[in-house]
């Protein structure tokens, strides 16, 4: 017994030297501008949160002005945005600030849920601790809870609803499945692919691990009653109800992509590449066919899972997290469906939504914690293997510690000198916010072409406008444009155009200066840190080109 409250220790001991390097780490230059690795996922996220921020009422309805009016185009349910939007109002500190701080908050609060759903699963404390060990050291949430993303948030609405939902069923209270219906819906809202991975997982939880034996129970208790006896014992209502709350959520969803659907459908380019329910959107999220079924893609995937899950030490290469697996499982083999489920949760996110994980890094946090877990599990495994020794706890605190220490040193390696790499908000300020502000008003659009519809440069100019879209196959300029440019009220005309430079070659020139001319454009503009900026006519600047 005193042995096992001595390591006990070295684990809190482990799991507070953790908290403490986390939290530094989540919190290295938060000041800084979002222009890193999926700066365009993250500044749209912010522009909206900036116009939540300017207007306390709006919520469901938000703008997102980046592809021309109407500037509401809602996609996720803003929750993550409205308290950011919230947090900044009360303390003032700097919106990119602000909204990265409470995306580590939100990655901190996924504990909760964690703790939750491990002790209902019957795993003690010193267990617990060594899961939350890998998850507070792992470089994917390291570096991707210091953005300003709904991740972490969508991560916490789902967690929340799986383990109340799997409580629901330990506790057979009615309150759980309440408190699980209304994370589920929120999750759905917030981050669908997050819901769809942990209501699949949930799902699998609650048929092979209280489903067999409580299907058993029952028609033990209708054999006991009588074969016309439709009286559903309690046990199995709550499954069942366990089990929808996981569900139903999914037609909330439904209901507001439809919405959202209903009010993009009006804005002439968002009609073209975000409609929730077209043809090019569920491309885009699930991948084709072929995409699935090329090497290439899961080459790629692979990439994304040993940059940031499996990083133990070079010597080990990738392969201690498997061998943990390995070595949980043969310990505590009644253990090995739970690990299975955590894995099944894990790899569903890929297999569904290919593209999304092919395309974009910050993807995987939605379903690396289940890839944590079920090592977390195999620790624990081990931990409790042979319980009147100490060298399983002992080897199960060396594994933690040593799967902590190098993702915590593959985050100073590989993600550290990316943050430190950007530029600070003065340098911005004298590069672009100066210069855009300087010409065009705060009511005038801002058109930025060469860059896709990547946000950066609205949002940092605080102007809305377009960031046409090239890369959906839509040509500049287009039917598009004249339409979105006639929606405009006289005070909200063009007030400048950004072209990046590569786009001004001395063949695209003379159609440059034709279609300037065409927008009341001025064919003589300034060099900014997104391109040349060619301001109104009405707005001319008196600088020129710089050669």
């Amino acid at each position: 017994m005193n042995k096992n409250i001595s390591m006990d220790w070295f684990v809190r001991g482990l799991l507070a030297l953790v908290v403490v390097a986390s939290c530094w780490a989540m919190t290295r230059h938060m000041e800084k501008p979002m222009l890193g690795p999926h700066s365009f996922r993250q500044t749209q996220t912010a522009i909206s949160t900036y116009y939540m921020a300017q207007d306390a009422s709006m919520f469901a309805d938000y703008i997102t002005p980046v592809l021309g009016k109407p500037w509401c185009i809602p996609m996720e349910l803003p929750i993550y945005q409205w308290v950011t939007a919230r947090w900044y109002n009360l303390t003032e500190i700097q919106l990119d600030s602000s909204g990265k701080l409470i995306s580590v908050v939100a990655w901190l609060a996924c504990m909760v849920p964690i703790w939750l759903l491990l002790r209902t699963l019957g795993f003690g404390t010193a267990q617990i601790f060594l899961s939350l060990v890998l998850l507070l050291s792992s470089p994917l949430y390291l570096f991707w809870s210091n953005a300003f993303l709904i991740e972490t948030t969508g991560l916490l609405l789902s967690g929340g609803m799986l383990a109340c939902a799997v409580r629901s069923h330990e506790r057979k209270c009615e309150w759980w499945l309440v408190a699980a219906f209304g994370f589920g819906i929120a999750a759905i809202m917030c981050k669908a692919t997050t819901w769809a991975v942990a209501m699949g997982m949930g799902g699998l939880m609650l048929v092979f691990r209280e489903g067999w034996p409580m299907w058993k129970s029952f028609w033990r208790f209708k054999a006991e009653r009588g074969t016309n006896d439709t009286f559903i014992p309690r046990d199995s209502f709550i499954l069942v109800a366990a089990s929808c709350s996981l569900i139903l959520p999914f037609f909330a969803g439904k209901l507001w992509l439809n919405h959202g659907d209903s009010i993009k459908i009006g804005n002439p380019f968002a009609r073209e590449i975000i409609l929730a329910n077209s043809a090019h959107q569920t491309q885009w999220n699930y991948g084709s066919l072929e995409q699935k079924f090329d090497p290439a893609t899961w080459q790629q995937i692979w990439r994304h899972v040993t940059d940031q899950l499996l990083v133990p030490f070079p010597a080990a290469g990738c392969f201690l997290m498997p061998l943990i697996l390995v070595a949980g499982a043969i310990a505590s083999p009644r253990r090995i469906p739970l690990i299975l489920i955590f894995l099944a949760g894990f790899a569903s996110g890929p297999i569904v939504f290919t593209n999304l994980y092919f395309e974009h890094s910050y993807y995987w946090c939605a379903n690396g914690i289940w890839l944590l877990l079920a090592v977390g599990v195999a620790l624990g495994s081990i931990y409790e293997f042979r319980s009147e020794k100490i060298w399983p706890q002992i080897t199960a605190l060396l594994l933690a510690a040593s799967v902590a220490v190098s993702g915590f040193v593959q985050w100073f390696r590989n993600y550290l000198p990316v943050l430190n790499s950007l530029p600070s908000h003065e340098q911005l300020a004298e590069a672009w916010i100066k210069p855009v502000q300087a010409i065009v008003p705060p009511n005038r659009t801002l058109l930025v072409v060469g860059h896709d519809w990547n946000p950066n440069a609205l949002y940092y100019a605080e102007r809305k406008g377009i960031a046409y879209p090239s890369s959906a196959g839509i040509e500049f300029p287009g039917p598009q444009l004249t339409e979105s440019l006639a929606m405009l009220k006289p005070e909200e005309k063009l007030g400048a155009v950004v072209i990046a430079e590569p786009l001004l070659s001395q063949e695209n020139q003379g159609a440059l200066a034709s279609i300037l001319k065409q927008l009341g454009i001025s064919q003589e503009g300034s060099r900014t840190a997104f391109g040349i900026m060619f301001p109104a006519e009405d707005l001319k600047s008196e600088s020129t080109i710089q050669r």
